[in-house]
């Protein structure tokens, strides 16, 4: 049996202009970007965002890069956290992670 199952990550991002590039950086995965564009630096670092969980996910290492990056799990945390208090120049962003799950278990039926 497959299953498909959609997590997605609450993230933001910061954007500060250097020359003739904008340059996008999220803090809680310390990932940065540039771009020509406020839009394109925000697009690459959405896409930036996106590859680097999914190849964690890939390579089964996403708990040890969270721990590293200063995550910690919380007992009895409620699904929905509060929002995030924005810095004045960040905006929000969602990176959706699609998850597929496969049971090589045969049961009779």
């Amino acid at each position: 049996m497959r299953a498909t199952a959609l997590m997605q990550f609450q993230l933001f991002g910061t954007l500060k202009k250097e020359d003739f590039w904008v340059i996008a950086h999220c803090p809680l995965l310390d990932i940065s970007t540039q771009g020509r564009t406020v839009a394109e630096a925000k697009k690459n670092l959405i896409e930036a965002a996106e590859l680097f969980i999914v190849s964690c996910l890939e390579r089964g290492t996403l708990d040890l890069a969270l721990r590293e990056l200063g995550f910690s799990t919380i007992p009895g945390a409620t699904p929905q956290p509060p929002p995030l208090a924005l810095p004045d120049n960040a905006f929000s962003f969602p990176v959706p992670i699609p998850l597929q799950f496969h049971n090589n278990v045969v049961t009779d039926c």
